[in-house]
């Protein structure tokens, strides 16, 4: 598909030995090496045009296929390739109130720890619909952090489920599954605020504070700010959801 290509990695030794490389399509954007030595990473799924609207997707935002967002973990089988142990889908998350004779139908306001299918910025491509564009992991907590540009959104999902539960919406330390642990920076993703309540636009570099720094637990991320002044914003977690 155009826009998708051979994605992964290569992990070096300080004098350049290539010990680690994985091969993976739709990788993008970032990796994130967890402390057991396996590798968190972003990957794009292509779904097609009747499976997105099948999903409840409105036709009228929606091209050829649509491309969604999937973590996936990969363990190290030898120096050239690994095993995936664990993935999350955005695909098993959705709600959408555009069509209740499709899959996902619910009110959107009343569910913000899923994904409204049919929320569109416009600062993508109707294909390039979440467009990710980093991952964080925080060891303690056992959570995954993931930003999506599109969205002008942050995402924290819960990493200590099997892959079934990661599938569904019960399950792991959180109870909830798959399912959004908390999300931030544009209410209007989930029909709960306007434009006077969006906080992020177009943001990149979020991570956790490691332990050691100034405001370790809070998360800092550089918010692109389109049209206005950029800024680095220190965000301390306090509440799920808006």
């Amino acid at each position: 598909a155009e826009g998708i290509h051979l994605g992964g990695f290569e992990e070096f030794t300080w004098d350049g030995t290539i010990i680690w490389k994985y091969e993976y399509f739709g990788q993008h954007h970032d990796i994130e090496p967890l402390p057991n030595g396996n590798v968190l990473m972003l990957t794009t799924e292509i779904k097609t045009y009747s499976e997105a609207t099948e999903s409840g997707r409105n036709p009228e935002f929606l091209d050829d296929e649509l491309y969604i967002l999937k973590v996936i973990e990969i363990e190290k089988t030898d120096s050239l390739g690994g095993n995936i142990v664990w993935e999350w889908s955005i695909w098993d998350h959705l709600i959408q109130d555009y069509d209740p004779a499709k899959l996902n139908y619910g009110l959107v306001a009343d569910h913000p720890e899923l994904v409204d299918i049919n929320y569109v910025t416009y600062s993508m491509t109707y294909t390039d619909w979440i467009h990710s564009n980093l991952i964080d992991y925080h060891p303690e907590l056992d959570q995954i952090l993931v930003s999506s540009r599109a969205f002008d959104e942050i995402w924290i999902i819960d990493h200590s489920t099997t892959t079934e539960e990661a599938s569904g919406h019960t399950g792991g330390n959180s109870g909830k599954g798959g399912d959004f642990l908390y999300r931030w920076g544009n209410p209007a993703a989930y029909d709960r605020g306007s434009n006077s309540s969006q906080r992020l636009d177009s943001q990149h570099g979020i991570n956790w504070i490691k332990e050691g720094y100034p405001g370790a637990g809070n998360l800092i991320l550089y918010n692109n700010n389109y049209g206005n002044l950029t800024s680095a914003i220190l965000l301390s977690i306090t509440i799920a959801f808006y």
